[in-house]
């Protein structure tokens, strides 16, 4: 039932966006070559704006900030040497990726083209920092500033609307038992949404597997499964006869999440859906 609210109301969320001329990283744009620091700490050098983007797998930032028409897209095990290289101005890829398929990086510096490396997103800022380098590096400072501005606008206006709420002790979880600590993303949205992370206040670094013996003592208010969990799967966690007293099985505060929650395809998405889940009354009326 929560999960079809939502749905029925997405609309909703675009009324909190407005227009704003808050946080932008964007500066003038600079004359190419250019040289960015990317989220891995190197320092790549672009000689011109790159009509054409290689993405090796998939990464929301890139989709945030470079238009569809300009991505080429090829799977991390695929052989390089297979791709279609023509056109191609800049090499977006993770440093988990390089690691796997060292041979991307060999084939682009063979043919003289920049390689821009994302890491774990772990927070908003390094969310924030992406889109900006991407920017940066892609000719596409206007795009990234619009993110960047869509995304803080969310956020204040969802700052407001939930500034009187309670605090929501929330945990979050994936079907293996595994919580999402410190230093993750989904900690930062759960704080902009007067809400808190229950593993990361109990000192859980990032990904932890837990027992029901230890989200007895976490106590949560409220319970966010992760997508994958089933649906079969979430009836036999709320039946758990041995977390019945846990204060969100006893209120009914367990849902599924409508995003992942190490890295959401839309930060400003993924606040308001979280902000509808706990606050719903805010949001409502």
């Amino acid at each position: 039932m929560q999960l079809i609210r939502i749905g029925s109301l997405v609309l909703l969320g675009l009324a909190l966006a407005g227009t704003h001329s808050g946080r932008s990283s964007a500066q003038e744009p600079d004359t190419f070559p250019r040289t960015v620091t990317d989220p891995s700490g190197r320092r790549v050098t672009v000689d011109v704006p790159p009509r054409v983007i290689a993405l090796i797998g998939d990464a929301p930032e890139v989709r945030a900030v470079v238009e569809p028409a300009a991505l080429r897209h090829s799977d991390p095990l695929a052989d390089p040497r297979a791709f279609d290289w023509s056109d191609v101005g800049l090499l977006v890829l993770s440093d988990l990726y390089a690691a796997i398929n060292p041979a991307w990086l060999d084939e682009a510096e063979a043919r003289g083209i920049p390689v821009f490396l994302l890491s774990e997103t772990a927070s908003l800022d390094d969310w924030r920092a992406t889109i900006e380098a991407l920017g940066q590096a892609t000719g596409r400072e206007d795009r990234s500033a619009a993110a960047l501005t869509r995304l803080e606008n969310r956020l204040k206006r969802l700052a407001v609307r939930v500034a009187s709420r309670p605090i929501r002790r929330t945990l979050v979880l994936s079907p293996e038992g595994y919580t999402f600590g410190r230093d993750t993303l989904i900690g930062d949205l759960l704080n902009s949404v007067a809400a808190r992370n229950v593993a990361a206040e109990a000192g859980f670094d990032d990904y932890r597997q837990i027992d029901t013996a230890t989200i007895r003592e976490l106590a949560p208010d409220a319970i966010l499964l992760s997508p994958t969990w089933t649906s079969e799967q979430i009836a036999q966690f709320r039946a758990d006869p041995a977390l019945s007293d846990v204060p969100a099985f006893q209120r009914g505060q367990i849902f599924r999440l409508p995003f992942s929650p190490t890295l959401p395809d839309d930060p400003a998405a993924a606040a308001f859906a979280l902000a509808l889940l706990l606050h719903p009354a805010a949001l409502l009326h």
